[in-house]
């Protein structure tokens, strides 16, 4: 009997809720804060779940220094919810929160529920076995020392062309009714440039979220006997639209041609503009900047030359 023939044994009776969430806005705009715990509210009271996994990316958002003391009402917030205070008498919160410690900083986050009535143990990483799990414990800080979850920051070689930034993975291991599985929250690379991301195909920046995504998975193993422990991978992987098959497509089948416009003083390319055959401007590539002039949708749904 397979893993997977194993889990719907054991399992059929026990019901999943999954998530996965960037949740940088919510901390730079904190008057979404109500709206979003809400909705998270209005879920759990619409389905009985009896597992609930919540995995977060950039905890505190972009500018974490100014914003990070969000994460207390947002923990509260949540706690408030009368499914969560009834149904859901254990739970585990763990939230990267140390900005300080650069080193391993990934503003990664994870909340999980279980209901009353689930039998449900969960891996301890520093004593290598299995534990019950009770009560409410909320982690925050760096997480170093937190024994029930790992956390790794991608090393440092992974950043060739950008500063070393918060990506980085999680994972938790648990075993309900003696099936064990990995939760795991990955946040990858973003394009750092626009202009550079056009160069090749695939992307550098493609390239080291593969990199990235690949050490994650070689990862999760504990030991030689780990290789069959599924697991479920949720996160922010920054999927890129590839752009230098978009700018050939629309110079090959739409007559389009491309201006490059570089910076006096040190003569890289600023900004990449590409114009159709009437000269009307279709695309606009700065660093920052990836604007498509026209609708959207009906840019990728035809195959019109204008």
């Amino acid at each position: 009997m397979n893993s997977e023939e194993v889990f719907f044994k054991n399992q059929s009776n026990i019901r999943f809720l999954l998530i996965t969430a960037n949740t940088g806005t919510i901390f730079e705009k904190p008057e979404l804060l109500t709206a979003w715990v809400t909705e998270f509210e209005n879920l759990l009271r619409q389905h009985p779940f009896d597992f609930i996994a919540l995995h977060c990316q950039e905890v505190g958002g972009k500018n974490y220094e100014r914003f990070m003391h969000i994460l207390d009402p947002f923990i509260k917030d949540i706690l408030r919810i009368p499914e969560v205070t009834s149904h859901y008498t254990r739970s585990r919160f763990y939230f990267d929160t140390d900005y300080t410690s650069q080193d391993t900083f990934t503003a990664l986050g994870s909340a999980y529920f279980v209901r009353e009535n689930i039998p449900i143990q969960q891996w301890n990483f520093t004593t290598s076995c299995f534990e019950n799990v009770t009560k409410r414990q909320i982690f925050t800080g760096n997480l170093v020392q937190t024994q029930t979850i790992r956390k790794k920051k991608f090393p440092r070689e992974f950043f060739p062309e950008a500063k070393w930034s918060r990506k980085g993975f999680t994972q938790a291991r648990w075993s309900i009714n003696n099936f064990i599985f990995d939760m795991v929250n990955v946040h990858l690379f973003h394009d750092a440039s626009n202009i550079v991301a056009v160069e090749q195909s695939p992307s550098i920046y493609s390239n080291f979220r593969k990199n990235a995504l690949e050490f994650t998975l070689k990862s999760l193993p504990l030991n030689s006997s780990d290789a069959s422990v599924p697991y479920v991978i949720f996160g922010d992987f920054n999927f890129r639209l590839n752009g230098q098959r978009l700018l050939q497509h629309m110079i090959e089948k739409r007559d389009g041609s491309i201006d490059k416009i570089k910076h006096s003083d040190t003569g890289e390319i600023s900004k990449i503009i590409l114009k159709n055959s009437q000269n009307k401007i279709k695309l606009t590539i700065g660093k920052k900047e990836f604007n498509l002039h026209d609708d959207h949708d009906s840019f990728f749904t035809t195959d019109s030359r204008q």
